[in-house]
This record gives C-alpha cells, structure tokens and sequence, in this order.
C-alpha cells in the first residue's frame, strides 16, 4: 500500500473518531453551534471515503484507454468534497436559523467544551500530517482533505470561544448566530476548493508547475540547444506530461537530439 493510501485511511478512521467525540458533545449541550460543527465532520467521514476509494484508481498506471494515466480524477474526488462541503454549510445555516428562531437551552456545557477540544486537537495533528503528505506525494485529494481538516479546526476555534461568550454572558442568541457564521465559512471554503480542482480538470494553465519546470530547464541547458518554445503541461494527479519544441542545429545527428531531450 502506498503512502498517499496509507494517509487516506489514516484521514477515514480519524474522521470516525472525531465525528463520534463530537456528536458526544452535541447530546450532551444541545448546542446549535457544535451541531454545525459535527456536521461538517459528517462531510470529513464522506470526503475520506471518496479519497480512499479513489486514490486507489487515481494510482494506477497508465493503459491503452488511459494513455495519461487515472491521475484525473483526484480532482473529481477533491472537487466533489467541495461540493460535499458547501451542502454541509447549507444545512448548518438552516439548522441554525431554526434554533435562533424556536429557542434553544444548552446543558452541561463543560462537558461539551471537553469532547470538542479534544476532537480539535485530533484533528490539527491529523489535518497537518496529511496535508504534508499531500504536499510530498503531489495529491490533490489529499491536500483537498488536510486542508478541509485544519479549516475544521479553525471552525471548532471559532465555536469554543462563542460558547465561552455564551457562558459569560447567558445571552441565548450566541449559540445559533455562531452556527450561521460557521455555515457562511464553510460555503467560502467550498467554493475556494471547487474553483482550484475545476480549473484542474480543465487543464487550466499553472505558473507554478511551469515556473518550475523552467527552473529546472535552466539547470540544463547546452550550447547545442538554440530554443525551447511552446512549452505545455498537462498534470494528471502527480504525473506531469510536459510538451515542448525544441530547436537544436541542423546538423546535429539525431541520436543526439535524443539524449539532449532526455537530459
């Protein structure tokens, strides 16, 4: 099993985890906000499992149906995560409203506060490990969950502190508005991760990998090489297919040619 596979599970058990801890505290409290919270986690469950599920076919090598490989579709993977979220953030904003509107009494708030700090803290470590996994492998989908883990972190921040106002000053309105805002982050967030990995699956030009791949051309360079021009990149996950014109002497044999290529 691969690294980025390995990482993928590691994000699936976590989000179990971290999503009982959570729905812990939500019995417990009754609280709007750390319903909105549990709920995004809901989208961490479904999103590890599409990665697991895709990576092991985004992995593979290419074939004859597939002359650029499967890399695709860790776009799709990350890009539907994005949509995952963004219906999470829909339903959180309506669940919050409901409660601002009906009413709500929190209880045993503490122990609330107890089960999602340590849900937070899970989820730090695990959102920083895998996105430096994604980082290293070159994967979308894992870059895709790492960042939707440590933007969990940030939400379940937000919420402690609400709750913390909530408990200082008995106002009832704190706890739902503090879902709704948490909901309006989460629609941002999506819409962040939908427009990057569309832009992917459209092969939409990035500097980034092209200012590296110059770097790279620079280092070797000879005097046998008189242009490089219509230099393109189609990426397909962590495989990069690199198109260019090269401009050599006339004269130059072209065994030659071959090699200047490869180097």
């Amino acid at each position: 099993m691969s690294t980025t596979q390995q990482a993928a599970r590691l994000s699936l058990v976590i989000s179990f985890f971290v999503l009982a801890l959570k729905f812990i505290a939500y019995f417990q409290t009754s609280s709007a906000a750390i319903l909105s919270d549990a709920i995004e986690t809901i989208t961490n469950v479904v999103t590890a499992v599409v990665a697991v599920v895709v990576l092991r076919y985004a992995l593979a090598p290419a074939d004859e149906e597939h002359p650029y490989g499967h890399g695709k579709l860790e776009y799709f993977s990350a890009a539907f995560e994005g949509g995952i979220i963004l219906f999470a953030a829909l339903a959180i904003i309506f669940e919050s409203i409901r409660s601002l509107v009906l009413g709500n009494e929190i209880q045993n708030l503490n122990t609330g506060l107890f089960y999602i700090l340590i849900a937070s803290f899970i989820n730090a470590a695990a959102g920083l490990y895998i996105r430096s996994i994604g980082r290293k492998q070159n994967s979308e989908a894992l870059k895709a969950s790492g960042a939707h883990l440590l933007a969990d972190v940030k939400t379940t921040a937000g919420i402690i502190v609400g709750l913390l106002l909530y408990k200082l000053t008995g106002l009832k309105w704190i706890d739902p508005l503090i879902g709704v805002l948490v909901g309006l982050w989460l629609a941002y967030e999506s819409v962040q991760i939908i427009k990057n990995n569309v832009g992917g699956l459209l092969d939409q030009t990035d500097l980034t990998s092209v200012g590296h791949l110059s770097e790279k051309i620079e280092k070797h360079l000879t005097p046998e090489i008189i242009d490089i021009h219509n230099l393109r990149i189609i990426r397909s996950g962590s495989f990069h297919h690199i198109d260019a014109h090269l401009v050599v002497p006339q004269f130059l044999e072209i065994h030659l040619v071959h090699e200047l290529i490869h180097q």
